[in-house]
């Protein structure tokens, strides 16, 4: 693309040439593939958006590609091989503005662009937690609306875990009227000592669930829910203990996050099976996405399965040597049940059958995990990445999401704005016939403690805005000096205009 002198319109009536700085197209985020524009140019009042759809464009720009032209006398036209790569055209369309215009129906635009854009993940996510704090419809629609502008396509709603259940299974009531609500919740950190005071409850009526779901498929973005199984299940086993073990099970809602507290479901009991069964045909019936993430993370095998007689009888007779054997056969058990509702497994890390952390699960399981499972990749660990990666080589699709570049529930001072621009998606040392099984990456925030939405805003914003970008546009156009002026200009003054209460002193002053 040529350097070339912002002109600025001056006049609702033609176009008066002032030159300043930069060009209108190069505040869009995520950058784009290639923007090409006059040496000169003009802005000119936005006429007319015509949209074609056009089938040949799936062969260079695929699914969610787009072609973006404005004409010299103002009038744009957005073409694609899908209604979705038209939507993402017109999200392009209206960065063309500028700042001062912001949230206003009528507005110029740089006249003379062209712009090829496609996006590098298929699979662009971000992860709301409301298991741990729960903050209704409206906000939910305010954080889709952020990733459509950002181009990011699929919701991860974190909607059951320990401390709560989110969503209604009129099946079974008593997941939300009991695993709805719990007593008390800690305040600050872990172990703090400290509590909120209150009780904390809310779900999602399947009606509103509905509503979401639809919302966020008219911004072309899916919603892959997640139903935490075998691990982090307290919340429904309080409301049903018949799915628990007898050992060290917590008898009610826990009110403290992590450690001790959680709960892990009974893998021998077929009550167990057939009652999530009944749960994910309800969940099925609301969310056309057809994938359904299960979680699968930090089943504590010393705390949660170890001297349990039923187990340790129950493993013997099915010939397994080791608690991720069991948790392996109760994941691929699950994929199975689910696969033959047209529906497809997403899990953290440990879906893949191993003991990352020590758990008292000894080797890993001696079995594979079903190939049709989306490993969802959090953990740090360098060994890992080893693992994951040989999983990639025979097949497993990954979403990357480790947690040292893409949580950023963690505070700034551990993951700074800079650190998430320069996330890397695909694994170091993968060899390139085996990239397309990354399908892309997550970001994730957990909500322990962000208690309300303008702490959501806090720590999701501007570091989302930084991963979406990683999530789109290929490295050779990424550019941390770029990104930063972009976000400084332009995106910044508009999350103020959409009341985003975004980290401002995140955003450094000096790249």
């Amino acid at each position: 693309m040529k350097k070339i002198p912002l002109i600025i319109l001056a006049a609702a009536l033609g176009a008066i040439c002032i030159p300043i700085n930069l060009s209108a197209q190069e505040n869009v985020l995520p950058r784009p593939m290639n923007v090409s524009a006059p040496e000169k140019q003009k802005f000119v009042p936005l006429k007319k958006v015509s949209e074609k759809i056009d089938k040949s464009f799936l062969k260079t720009l695929g699914n969610e590609g787009y072609e973006l032209t404005v004409s010299n006398d103002g009038n744009a036209l957005v073409r694609a091989g899908t209604p979705t790569g038209i939507f993402y055209g017109k999200q392009t369309l209206r960065q063309l503005r500028r700042p001062e215009e912001i949230g206003k129906k009528k507005f110029s635009v740089p006249a003379g662009v062209k712009i090829l854009d496609k996006p590098r993940f298929a699979w662009r996510a971000f992860m709301l937690d409301e298991a741990r704090h729960f903050f209704g419809v409206a906000a939910v629609k305010q954080m889709i609306d952020q990733m459509a502008q950002l181009k990011m396509n699929v919701l991860h709603w974190h909607l059951t875990d320990d401390v709560g259940w989110r969503i209604e299974i009129k099946k079974y009531p008593k997941l939300t009227s009991i695993g709805g609500t719990r007593n008390d919740t800690e305040a600050i950190t872990w172990g703090s000592g400290k509590m909120q005071g209150k009780p904390h409850s809310g779900f999602y009526t399947q009606e509103q669930i509905r509503e979401v779901v639809a919302y966020a498929a008219a911004r072309h973005i899916i919603v892959v829910p997640e139903i935490d199984v075998p691990g982090h299940s307290s919340a429904a086993c309080a409301a049903y203990p018949e799915l628990k073990l007898t050992l060290k099970q917590p008898k009610h809602v826990p009110v403290l996050f992590g450690g001790p507290n959680n709960t892990a479901l009974d893998p021998s009991n077929e009550r167990v099976y057939s009652f999530y069964n009944d749960i994910f045909d309800e969940v099925a019936a609301l969310f056309p996405a057809k994938i359904i993430h299960i979680g699968g993370d930090e089943v504590r095998y010393d705390q949660q399965w170890k001297g349990e007689p039923k187990l340790e009888a129950f493993m013997k007779k099915k010939g397994m040597k080791s608690f991720p054997d069991l948790q392996l056969y109760f994941t691929n058990r699950i994929a199975k049940m689910l696969e033959k509702k047209g529906l497809r497994v997403m899990g953290w890390t440990e879906v893949l059958g191993m003991d990352i952390h020590g758990d008292g699960g000894g080797a890993s399981a001696a079995g594979t995990p079903d190939r049709n499972i989306i490993v969802h990749h959090w953990d740090w660990q360098a060994k890992s990445d080893e693992l994951v990666k040989n999983a990639i080589r025979k097949g497993q699709k990954v979403v990357n999401a480790k947690l040292q570049w893409t949580y950023v529930s963690q505070k700034y001072d551990k993951i700074p704005l800079k650190k998430t621009y320069e996330f890397e998606p695909v694994f170091s040392g993968l060899e390139p016939e085996f990239h397309g099984n990354v399908l892309g990456l997550g970001v994730q925030l957990w909500t322990e403690w962000i208690p309300d939405v303008g702490e959501l805003h806090h720590m999701a914003f501007p570091r989302l805005l930084s991963l979406a970008e990683v999530a789109w546009t290929i490295p050779e156009r990424r550019n941390w000096k770029d990104f930063l002026r972009r976000l400084k200009t332009y995106h910044a003054p508009r999350m103020d205009a959409q009341k985003i209460a975004y980290a401002k002193d995140a955003i450094p002053e000096n790249p």
